[in-house]
């Protein structure tokens, strides 16, 4: 589906994760350690698809650890709790853990490596041997995912613009099951628009995120990252008046489609084609691109202005064509830029 990661990136993610566990388990067959499979699933927790995550989460995970077991130590040292004492940490811990964990990963870790050791405490093992290996070999096991992913990342800058392109796409997609609707107001639409609405949601969605993770990627230029950011804001009038379009369906009293309807919508659906493509790299000029400007005033000049589905359209393909002009004048001059990796 158009929108949702790529294969490329998917398949990378997938290779790194497959060295870091099966590098970790041979690690822990090889080390005299105790207890060292906590490194290759400390690897597979850190390692994630984007450089971002990865890196928060890793450093995030280590410092956690550290931090927990460092409550642990002062703990055993300092108090050394009864068994009573333990079962009542043990729910202190496991509280802080399901309550402010998920808000904060570093606080998850922490929260959890004390649990970790007090369940061992509880059973009769020793803490100190417990409270060391787990140290060691969650610092093995993040700094492999980190290196790891130094050495082949996988970097959103290059992500983006399909990300921003399947955007479009859904958009089109859309469209085109609204165009078949008002096109055949005899015919009911409503499961298709209902599968394309929510394709193009997801499609969004997904830009959206990747736009979020190029913002805290180091290198990134803020001329960028201004250009991405204004390209998905401006794509959110053309999403708002299509909505508008389907809505109208079931508020306005069904009308036939006026001729000059289908030029324009195809002509939209080549616009999105071509912006979309542009994203991708291909050399699109804006010569390439219909005039919707004037395929609206054609529209507007036909039919019956008083008919309330009419008059509609005439708004909201107004708000299309301003929306796809204005992500042509940014995208078309620049488009080099933004599809390079």
């Amino acid at each position: 589906m158009h929108g949702q990661t790529t294969p490329e990136p998917a398949l990378r993610h997938a290779v790194r994760l497959s060295f870091c566990v099966a590098a970790g388990e041979l690690l822990a067959h090889y080390v005299s350690w105790a207890r060292p499979y906590w490194i290759p699933m400390t690897a597979a927790i850190v390692l994630r698809p984007d450089f971002t995550t990865t890196w928060s989460r890793g450093l995030l995970r280590v410092a956690g650890t550290l931090a927990g077991l460092g409550m642990a130590t002062a703990l055993f040292h300092m108090l050394t709790p009864s068994g009573a004492v333990e079962v009542m940490l043990i729910a202190v811990f496991a509280f802080l853990l399901r309550c402010f964990g998920p808000a904060n990963y570093g606080i998850f870790a922490a929260n959890l490596s004390a649990l970790v050791v007090l369940m061992f405490a509880a059973t009769g093992v020793d803490p100190g041997p417990v409270i060391l290996a787990r140290a060691l070999n969650t610092f093995v096991g993040g700094a492999l995912a980190l290196a790891a992913y130094q050495l082949w990342p996988t970097w959103e800058r290059t992500l983006v613009s399909e990300a921003l392109a399947g955007m479009l796409d859904g958009y089109r997609t859309y469209l085109q099951v609204l165009r078949e609707a008002y096109e055949h107001p005899e015919r009911s639409f409503a499961a298709e628009l209902d599968g394309a609405r929510q394709a193009g949601r997801l499609a969004r969605t997904h830009a959206e995120a990747s736009v979020a993770r190029l913002a805290t990627e180091p290198g990134v230029k803020a001329e960028r990252l201004a250009e991405v950011n204004a390209l998905l804001a401006n794509s959110h009038r053309l999403a708002h008046a299509t909505m508008s379009l389907e809505a109208g369906l079931a508020r306005s009293r069904a009308a036939p489609a006026r001729d000059a309807f289908r030029p324009f919508a195809e002509h939209v659906d080549l616009t999105l084609y071509y912006l979309a493509a542009a994203l991708r790299g291909a050399d699109v000029k804006a010569a390439d691109l219909p005039d919707l400007r004037e395929d609206h005033n054609a529209l507007t000049h036909s039919g019956d202005p008083r008919v309330e589905r009419y008059a509609l359209v005439n708004v909201e393909a107004d708000r299309i064509a301003n929306s796809l002009n204005t992500l042509a004048e940014m995208l078309l001059p620049r488009h080099e830029s933004m599809s390079a990796n």
